[in-house]
C-alpha cells in the first residue's frame, strides 16, 4: 500500500474595499467573491520529498520565508523592492522544481463563478452542495478519489490519498465533510480516502506548491473574457510537462445538475450533504451525481 498526497490551496477576489468603513458595513452588505478556485497538487511521498528539499533551499537562497503568489506578482510583502527580472528569474525557478517532477506530479483543480451558481442554484440548493469552497473541495476530492480507481491509472488497490488542506475559514467543514464522504456507501471511491488535516505552509511547506496551482487557475477563470480562458505563461510552461485534471463549474454543468439538487433540497439534503460521484473521464458533463 501506497499513501499519495494532495497539498490544496483557495484563490479567491478579496474585498476590493477592506477599510474601517466597508467593514462597519459588512454585516449588511458582505462582499461576494466572483471567481472561487481550491486547487493543488498530487504526488507520492518520495516525489513530495524531492519537492520540499529543493523548494525550502530556493526560499532560504533568496531570503523569504515563504512563496506566495498574490505578493509576488504585485511584488509586495516580502517581495517589495523586488526588480522584475529577480521576480521572473525565482518564479521561473520555482516552476522548474514542480516541472522536473513530470507525470509524478498532478496538479487538480476545481473553479466556479459565484454569480452564475447564485443564479443558476437556489439558496437551498447551495446549502446542499455548499459553500463554493466546500463544492470545489469536494469535487477535487471526487476527482483524485474516481482517478485512482481507474484501471488506467495504475495504482494499486490499497492505494489511498492524505489531504492536506491550507487552513482558511471553512476548514471544519471540509474535514468534516471529506470523512463523511470516506464512511458513507454513497460515495463509491470512498476506499480512497485516508485522513484531512488542516495546516498552515509554515508547518508544511508542500503547501505553498497548491499557493501557485490556485492561483493560476484563479487568473485563468477571472480574466476570462467573452468566454475564452487563456492561461498564464506560467501554467502554460507546465502543460507539457506535469499532469493536469480540472473542473469548472460552468452554466452547462450547473443547469446538469441543478434538477438533482433541488430535489435533494426538497428531500431534506444536509448541509454540504450532496456527494459527487464522477465517472473515470472525471468529467461532470458524463459524470453521475447523486445524494
Amino acid at each position: 500500500m501506497a499513501l499519495f498526497r494532495f497539498y490544496c490551496d483557495e484563490s479567491y477576489d478579496s474585498d476590493p474595499h477592506q477599510d474601517k468603513d466597508r467593514v462597519r458595513k459588512a454585516a449588511k452588505n458582505p462582499h461576494v467573491p466572483r471567481t472561487f478556485v481550491v486547487g493543488g497538487f498530487f504526488s507520492d511521498e518520495i516525489v513530495w520529498k524531492r519537492i520540499k528539499r529543493s523548494w525550502d533551499l530556493k526560499n532560504r537562497g533568496v531570503g523569504v520565508s515563504r512563496f506566495h503568489a498574490t505578493d509576488l506578482n504585485a511584488r509586495d510583502g516580502e517581495y517589495e523592492g523586488w526588480g522584475k527580472n529577480r521576480q521572473i528569474r525565482y518564479a521561473k525557478d520555482v516552476l522548474s522544481i514542480l516541472k522536473k517532477q513530470g507525470r509524478r506530479l498532478h496538479a487538480v483543480s476545481c473553479g466556479m463563478l459565484v454569480r452564475e451558481y447564485q443564479d443558476i442554484i437556489s439558496e437551498q440548493g447551495r446549502n446542499c452542495l455548499g459553500h463554493p469552497y466546500i463544492a470545489c473541495f469536494k469535487t477535487c476530492i471526487a476527482m483524485i478519489a474516481r482517478g485512482m480507481n481507474d484501471p488506467r491509472g495504475g495504482f494499486y488497490p490499497e492505494d489511498q490519498f492524505a489531504v492536506v488542506l491550507d487552513r482558511n475559514d471553512w476548514q471544519t467543514e471540509a474535514v468534516d465533510i471529506f470523512y463523511k464522504m470516506k464512511d458513507t456507501t454513497v460515495f463509491r471511491d470512498r476506499n480512497r480516502l485516508a485522513t484531512c488535516t488542516p495546516a498552515s505552509s509554515e508547518e508544511a511547506s508542500e503547501l505553498q506548491t497548491a499557493d501557485l496551482i490556485a492561483y493560476d487557475t484563479f487568473k485563468l477563470l477571472h480574466g476570462a473574457k467573452g468566454g475564452v480562458l487563456k492561461a498564464r505563461r506560467s501554467l502554460e510552461s507546465m502543460f507539457d510537462k506535469n499532469g493536469f485534471q480540472g473542473l469548472y463549474y460552468g452554466r452547462d454543468i450547473l443547469e446538469k445538475i441543478k434538477p438533482k439538487l433541488e430535489a435533494a433540497a426538497v428531500a431534506g439534503c444536509a448541509p454540504n450533504g450532496f456527494i459527487i460521484n464522477l465517472t473515470h473521464e472525471w468529467d461532470a458533463n458524463t459524470g453521475d451525481l447523486v445524494t
